[in-house]
């Protein structure tokens, strides 16, 4: 760890400081508006599900899995471990290769997913924390969500497990949720729908509870309860801490990978020397893990003397044992959930979809965490099951953003999607009915510097091809051709973006032109302007 990154780990800057500036990105730029009017959504029309179904509205059940990649799932072709459970949700539905979120980090993408907006637009660009403890901004219910059009339209909305945003979920019939990022995994505070009016003055961010059961386990009981006493048509919002750190598997499976060692991914021993100053300075290596990090504390059990590089090794496959440990609980719910509506009948008429609400480094780059607009943590699982409509087995290598889960599920319950969501509805992915010109492109923007991971902001733009990032708080930016480079080790920018290889000459102008122009699509005038010097005013 060099002197500079001692000196801002040893910072008494706090989180709260942090987050009190993150919306201006420069000297200049705009600070988040109170409130803004989306962008109005073209609407693609087919014919209506419930009409080929004799006017029987499906039911829905979004299985929110937390920081879960691509690369931690066998259906995907994991080779760390096996999810079984989750891999029979693929072969009976449709696996999408190419799903992505907009902004990396628990708050954002999960009220991105409920209101189709991106993060400028729905006012929630940074972790929030549990707001009886104090927030400086709390989610705005006024705003349309999937949740609240469902209500609002005869569908009866539960909501179970971690909500993590500063509010009630408006528009649900029953919610048992917890507020904070993960953890602990026994022993969590919950909050509960009070019961009356009176207890909700009382309580008006919920009744708290402290369940002592492992909290994956207790989440799914509450699912399934909600879904045997609430008559269909059914919104089920299943979202548990798992697999947030500090992993922790329960009881029964703490030990069960003690004697795997995991493979080392190819990017492990990055060394940074070929990007931005943004991906040295991060705190998320590996050797730097503090003790903390892990659920139980550590220092007794790592052994003495170890170097930084054995350091690094020790905790990979420590922090790989705990997490793929606390991943096969999480399968095995999901199976729960499956064999409660296969034994009660529901599974022909209940829409299933499961997805992640950002990825996770495990280990590549020699990170651990999120944030970076780099694959591991931008790129989700996204899988739908639908008998009878979406066909068993299927893949698709269409791009779905997280903006378009609200717009889907709407589409799919036969609901209009309100004009204010930016995203789209993905049935013609599922239909198999892809427009020529579906979107092949993404734009992206991640706000929160701040401790403890200190990932500078930035945003950018990514295409079947390239991925161009800007950092504007430091005015570096990254350029990757993943064709040639799909690990993203080395930035065609050279010292931070004065300098570009020039075999890319012609590239860059197009994507800068078309960064400006998402920006503009989506309304987004947080950040620094769009700004690249011509290369060639430094040779």
């Amino acid at each position: 760890m060099n002197e500079e990154r001692r000196k801002v780990s040893k910072s008494n800057f706090t989180r709260r400081d942090a987050l009190k500036t993150i919306a201006v990105g420069a000297a200049g730029a705009a600070v988040l508006p109170k409130m803004l009017l989306a962008e109005t959504t073209p609407k693609i029309s087919f014919p209506s599900i419930i009409s080929r179904r004799s006017g029987k509205k499906p039911n829905i059940l979004l299985i929110l899995a937390e920081g879960t990649p691509l690369s931690a799932l066998s259906c995907y072709g994991s080779y760390r471990m096996q999810t079984p459970n989750i891999d029979r949700l693929a072969s009976q539905g449709m696996k999408l290769e190419n799903a992505f979120v907009t902004n990396a980090l628990c708050t954002p993408s999960r009220a991105t997913m409920i209101t189709g907006k991106y993060s400028n637009m729905n006012q929630m660009p940074v972790n929030a924390n549990d707001p009886r403890e104090g927030q400086d901004y709390f989610f705005d219910n006024s705003q349309a969500t999937f949740p609240k059009v469902l209500k609002e339209n005869g569908y009866n909305v539960g909501v179970v497990g971690k909500w993590d945003l500063a509010n009630i979920p408006a528009g649900a019939d029953y919610w048992k949720i917890t507020y904070g990022h993960g953890g602990p995994y026994y022993d969590d505070a919950w909050y509960e729908k009070p019961e009356d009016e009176a207890e909700a003055k009382n309580n008006p961010f919920g009744v708290r509870k402290v369940h002592k059961e492992y909290v994956t386990d207790l989440t799914t009981d509450m699912a399934i309860e909600f879904m045997s006493k609430y008559k269909e048509p059914f919104c089920m919002y299943y979202s548990t801490i798992a697999v947030h750190s500090n992993f922790e598997p329960p009881e029964k499976y703490k030990h069960i990978y003690d004697d795997v060692m995991f493979k080392e991914p190819g990017t492990f021993y990055d060394d940074y020397s070929n990007r931005s100053a943004a991906a040295r300075e991060a705190h998320m290596r590996l050797e730097d893990m503090a003790d903390s990090q892990f659920y139980d504390h550590i220092p007794e059990q790592r052994p003495k003397s170890l170097t930084d590089k054995q350091r690094k090794q020790w905790n990979y496959q420590r922090f790989m044992r705990d997490f793929a440990a606390t991943l096969h609980a999480y399968d095995d719910n999901v199976g729960r959930l499956l064999k409660y509506l296969d034994d009660s009948g529901l599974s022909e008429n209940t829409i299933v979809i499961f997805t992640s609400d950002h990825g996770f480094f495990l280990g590549e780059h020699g990170w651990f965490d999120k944030r970076f607009m780099y694959e591991e943590a931008v790129r989700v699982p996204w899988i739908i099951r639908y008998p009878g409509e979406v066909e068993a087995g299927s893949i698709s290598e269409a791009m779905a953003l997280n903006i378009d889960n609200a717009p889907t599920i709407l589409d799919l319950a036969g609901l209009s999607i309100p004009s204010e969501m930016q995203g789209v509805s993905l049935r013609p992915i599922f239909e198999q009915k892809v427009p020529r010109d579906w979107q092949s492109e993404m734009y992206y923007h991640y706000y929160e510097m701040a401790p403890p991971h200190w990932v500078v902001p930035h945003y950018g733009i990514r295409t079947d091809r390239y991925s161009l990032i800007n950092y504007y708080t430091i005015n570096e930016w990254e350029l990757f051709d993943r064709k040639y480079d799909p690990d993203e080790m080395n930035s065609l920018f050279e010292f931070g973006g004065y300098k570009l290889n020039p075999n890319y000459k012609d590239v860059v102008p197009g994507l800068v032109e078309r960064l400006k122009q998402m920006r503009a699509k989506y309304k987004d005038t947080t950040g620094a302007p769009v700004k690249l010097w011509p290369t060639e005013s430094y040779d």
